[in-house]
């Protein structure tokens, strides 16, 4: 409402100092007037995760001493990563958990899923039960009422057991007696990994990120359809110019490409 009564918690986007960004809040409690002053609605909410920390009890009663606060985050993008690949949490349980993370003001989930999609390409890749991509939508709709982005994380083109252990893409290994990375110099392979890449995509409308992993490729270009012999500077390139292509790819469909570096 925009009267005050005789006692008031005031939420406002009137007059805030421009110092506190896109973000950051100030709260003011007095003896009759609380205030929570911000830029933007995830300012206002980050206040009000404060405002909740500071009330105390005294008998029946409920209050907040008086106090004078202005924040900002140093830390623009605060990130959890939720992995997956071994269980799979029920809905309920992702629900809590993002609540518990908008208390402490998380805004961004990286999730791991490997398995745990309904992939709508792949259908064979999905594990017994896993979360459709409309389930992952309302999710990541649950996630951004309350500031948080739901980033996809895929493991791919190492850890890539989950996708290479069944017989439909075997020929897709490195190495093949072993399912752990894909052949990162076949075109049939990078086309497995992007239709994945695309299915995350659309389970996470609205994002701004992609996590592609890309770490531990210890047999980047090992393969025999890769040109270049195996070796420590020629694995270096293949891993390279995998991630340019993969930088690309995301590019063209409006994410920011979030990467581990270990190669």
């Amino acid at each position: 409402t925009d009267k005050s009564g005789r006692r008031s918690i005031v939420l406002t986007r009137r007059g805030a100092d421009k110092k506190l960004g896109e973000q950051g809040y100030s709260l003011k409690a007095g003896a009759d007037r609380l205030t929570i002053s911000a830029r933007t609605e995830a300012g206002l909410f980050y206040g009000v995760q404060t405002l909740l920390q500071l009330v105390q009890k005294r008998g029946s009663e409920y209050f907040v001493k008086g106090i004078d606060i202005v924040d900002w985050p140093d830390t623009r993008i605060r990130a959890v990563h939720y992995d997956t690949k071994h269980h799979q949490d029920k809905r309920e349980y992702v629900e809590e958990l993002i609540r518990e993370l908008s208390r402490y003001k998380i805004n961004m989930l990286v999730w791991e899923w490997e398995d745990k999609l309904a992939y709508a390409s792949h259908p064979e890749i999905g594990a017994p039960g896993a979360f459709t991509i409309q389930e992952m939508q309302e999710l990541t709709a649950y996630a951004k009422e309350r500031f948080i982005q739901l980033v996809p994380d895929v493991q791919a083109p190492s850890h890539f057991s989950y996708a290479l252990k069944h017989e439909k893409y075997a020929h897709l290994r490195a190495a093949e007696d072993n399912n752990y990375q894909a052949c990162m110099c076949d075109p049939e392979a990078i086309e497995l990994i992007f239709d994945i890449y695309q299915d995350m995509i659309d389970a996470t409308p609205g994002v701004d990120y992609f996590l592609v992993s890309t770490d531990e490729v210890y047999y980047s270009g090992i393969c025999d359809k890769c040109p270049r012999p195996y070796n420590e500077v020629n694995r270096s390139l293949a891993w390279a110019e995998f991630a340019a292509k993969a930088h690309d790819w995301l590019a063209k469909r409006g994410r920011r490409m979030i990467a581990w570096v270990e190669y």
